[in-house]
């Protein structure tokens, strides 16, 4: 194997690291030249398009030119002059947009422009080989209104567009036989060329060329420039990417050939090293030692493999040895086997879940398998019967009844009807109490040692233990049960919490917010609670001292707005150390919104009074200013300016006495007396649409409907409530933008008529939410609202007893409830 790793040392191996050093630069080199090529087209296709829009733009006013000379100049020229005259100067398409385009090109030189035709009556414009290529093309193609594209014209690049001049049927007046042609035009030019045309011939083409010289060039030399700058970029890249290669892949290769010299042995370091010798490049080396590698392993094997053989036969023989041996311990072992097992089941019936019945059964059960009797049965001492009532037994029917107990620390040994067996009476108790007595029946006399005693005497204590423990955890449970049913009976979540924040106990009702089940939920931290609702008590702890020894109590927003007071009760050890935490969250939302409600409601009574006194102050003055400006109109009519003057003091007069209407209307909302009858939100809607129907028209707002046939009447102000939905509706129309959409629902909830409108304009902000409904507070700009639309709306709900709330996320719109009572005494017929 050595010799096949001399020669293949010996062979001449390609150097890896220029491969990889050439292979990198090309790459490198091809994608700077792709990325060039792809800028220079995408420039070059840019100034095509930018070039295309500026002669489309000339050909379309041309066009426009020449549709008015045809259509308006043309007919007006020979109704004045007749059908024989003929003035080119007015009346030649052709002529008039040549001498446009000759003064345009006064001002741009650059532009070209041809108008040329096969057989053209004036041979100046008639057709080169080039232009009537394009002519017969449009000719094949009659449906192709223009081409478009680079063209040559003396070594220069031109960008052309073509288009071809079609003959209409108002130009065979003069394009049509000599004989109906204008004699000025005979006179002229001849009789010979451009007639004998037809309606919708295509005889010529009109063409705008733009120079691009220049601008291709400036492109190929930026595109150059653009190429020398991402070569340059693409050598540092290729310096970096050596310099990373070398640091992180040839030093970790030069460390990993350091550990093959410092690792194999002195023949195969010999190897290696001549090998390698004349060789420098770290993966050659590697690539040979790793070969070597191989040789050693494959010679390793092939001794681990003889050494193989010989050893099974020691392998058997010490087998076989010890196999004699274990035959002779295990049934020593077996024993005391059994016995361990029967004190393991014991001590782990004590934890048990079951029934103190099955228990006693699998006790029984267990002890047959140990001790070589016939049956066995178990009595437990009854307080109220002062006696041993038996409770199982294991193959044993016939046991009799026992009045008195035995000595709590021996065995009480009872004669058989048969000589050679003995019944055996075992202590059950513990801490010196004595529970019960197991009997076991037919024990014969040569296998009751002093070992089997004390066997018997500690079962019959473990027994014991397991019971009284048993007994306690009964107890236990139902104590729990008794206080896990009063956790449960409380409907707000109730937890208790260790001081470090882990889950010990909670109510059916925090377990079912946070959709848990009582066994996943013990021993959980709090925090790593999740659920479709917000945990209330997770995420909040960090900002909660849980070692705090008083109670406390901090207020959570959960996630659907619900408001919670959560109370912290401390229970204290003697040392006066915190040893665990009752948390009870208690859900204040509807005493939050009705004192909300009471707030708002007694801000809108005094903003009102407010509202009333400044607004009968106000409106004097006013009169008195409006009163002026009618005088002063009516006496000086001379002066325009000072008019002008009076006009803007009586516009913004009648501005302030609209406000003041305003206030008062404000102001009397909550005095005036409601006229109530009994009548259809439906109804009061649609109205209420027919007024605003233009308005969706206007800025194209879509309109959607979805009105309950089954809606009950309600008890209303038919003119308040057409008044609030109204406000409602108007401000939808005015936050949408056009091709909007608004949505109104009408349905029954609770007993209430509950009405929705919902818009998908650009929402309300969270901050200011809460001050939508104060008086003088407005969203649109100073002039355009006085602020009082809402607030007088929600003062005509709250008179009907009813609600009106918002919902609004920012950018999504805003989703307006009103809740009104149904009335008890009507059902709807709709």
């Amino acid at each position: 194997m050595k010799d096949i790793i001399r020669d293949l040392a010996d062979k001449d191996q390609h150097n890896l690291k220029l491969r990889f050093q050439v292979g990198l630069g090309i790459i490198l080199f091809c994608f700077c030249l792709f990325t060039t090529t792809i800028l220079y087209h995408f420039q070059k296709n840019l100034l095509e398009e930018e070039t295309l829009k500026q002669t489309e733009l000339v050909m379309t006013s041309l066009e426009s030119t020449r549709s008015y000379i045809r259509e308006v100049l043309r007919p007006r020229m020979y109704e004045e002059l007749g059908e024989d005259r003929f003035i080119i100067e007015a009346m030649s398409t052709s002529y008039i947009t040549r001498v446009i385009m000759d003064r345009f090109k006064e001002k741009l030189p650059a532009f070209k422009y041809r108008r040329v035709a096969s057989g053209a009556r004036n041979p100046s414009f008639e057709a080169n080989p080039e232009e009537k290529k394009m002519i017969s093309y449009f000719q094949e193609h009659p449906d192709t209104m223009d081409w478009h594209g680079i063209t040559r014209f003396e070594s220069d690049r031109y960008y052309t567009l073509y288009q071809p001049v079609l003959f209409k049927n108002s130009c065979l007046h003069c394009h049509g036989t000599p004989e109906e042609a204008p004699s000025a035009i005979s006179a002229s030019y001849g009789s010979q060329r451009g007639f004998h045309r037809n309606a919708d011939e295509i005889g010529g083409v009109l063409s705008i060329s733009i120079p691009l010289e220049e601008n291709l060039d400036h492109i190929w030399k930026s595109s150059f420039r653009m190429f020398g700058i991402v070569l340059l970029l693409a050598f540092l890249l290729y310096c970096s990417i050596w310099l990373l290669f070398h640091q992180l892949i040839i030093s970790n290769l030069r460390e990993l050939l350091t550990l093959f010299r410092t690792t194999l042995g002195d023949s195969d370091e010999a190897l290696i090293s001549e090998g390698i010798k004349g060789h420098r490049e770290e993966l050659e080396e590697l690539y040979r030692n790793a070969r070597t590698l191989v040789a050693d392993l494959h010679d390793s094997r092939s001794r681990l493999v003889d050494y193989t053989d010989n050893l099974e036969v020691k392998v058997a023989e010490r087998t076989e040895a010890l196999e004699r041996s274990e035959n002779q311990a295990r049934s020593l072992v077996k024993k005391r086997n059994r016995e361990l097992m029967l004190h393991n089941t014991l001590t782990g019936l004590i934890t048990s879940r079951d029934t103190l019945q099955n228990i006693l059964h699998q006790v029984l059960h267990e002890t047959l398998q140990v001790i070589p009797a016939n049956g066995v049965g178990i009595y437990l001492y009854d307080d109220k019967t002062d006696n041993f009532a038996l409770q199982c037994a294991e193959k044993a029917p016939m046991l009799p009844e026992f009045q008195d107990g035995i000595d709590n620390q021996h065995i009480n040994v009872i004669p058989s009807t048969r000589y050679d067996l003995l019944n055996i009476r075992i202590p059950l108790s513990c801490r010196n109490h004595l529970l019960g007595i197991m009997v076991i029946t037919e024990l014969r006399c040569e296998i009751l040692n002093d070992a089997l005693q004390e066997l018997l005497l500690s079962v019959g204590q473990q027994i014991g233990l397991t019971i009284e423990s048993l007994q306690n955890m009964q107890n236990l449970r139902q104590s729990s049960k008794l206080l896990q049913s009063v956790f449960d009976g409380i409907s707000d979540p109730l937890i208790l919490l260790s001081p470090d924040g882990t889950l010990e106990m909670a109510n059916q009702t925090f377990l079912n917010r946070n959709n848990l089940l009582i066994e996943d939920a013990v021993g959980m931290s709090v925090d790593a609670i999740s659920s479709k609702q917000q945990c209330l008590f997770s995420g909040r702890l960090q900002e909660v001292n849980l070692l705090r020894k008083k109670p406390h109590t901090i207020e959570i927003q959960s996630n659907d707005d619900s408001i919670f007071d959560v109370f912290f009760y401390p229970i204290l050890n003697s040392d006066t150390s915190v040893h665990a935490i009752v948390c009870f969250a208690k859900d204040v939302t509807a005493i939050k919104e009705t004192e909300q409600r009471i707030q708002q409601t007694e801000k809108l009574v005094a903003v009102g009074q407010l509202a009333a006194g400044v607004a009968h102050e106000i409106n004097n003055p006013l009169g008195v200013i409006l009163c002026y400006t009618d005088i002063i109109k009516e006496n000086d009519t001379s002066n325009e300016e000072i008019i002008d003057d009076i006009l803007v003091i009586e516009r913004h007069a009648e501005n302030c006495r609209r406000i003041v209407a305003d206030l008062l209307d404000f102001s009397r909302s909550g005095e005036s007396r409601l006229n109530k009858q009994d009548e259809s939100i439906n109804t009061i809607i649609e109205n209420v649409l027919t007024m605003v129907r233009q308005q969706f028209k206007q800025k194209k707002i879509s309109l959607v409907c979805n009105l309950a046939t089954t809606l009950p009447h309600c008890f209303v102000d038919i003119q308040r409530m057409q008044q609030v939905l109204l406000n409602l509706i108007m401000n939808g129309i005015q936050a949408v933008q056009e091709k909007g959409e608004i949505v109104i629902n009408t349905s029954v909830m609770n007993g209430n008529v509950l009405i929705t409108i919902d818009d998908d304009g650009p929402g309300i902000k969270k901050e200011i939410q809460d001050k939508i409904f104060d008086p003088f507070f407005s969203t649109k700009e100073p002039g355009q609202g006085t602020g009082l639309g809402l607030s007088v709306s929600y003062g005509i709900i709250r008179e009907h007893d009813g609600e009106i709330n918002l919902q609004s996320t920012p950018g999504h719109g805003a989703h307006f409830t009103i809740i009104l009572p149904a009335h008890q005494e009507s059902e709807s017929n709709e």
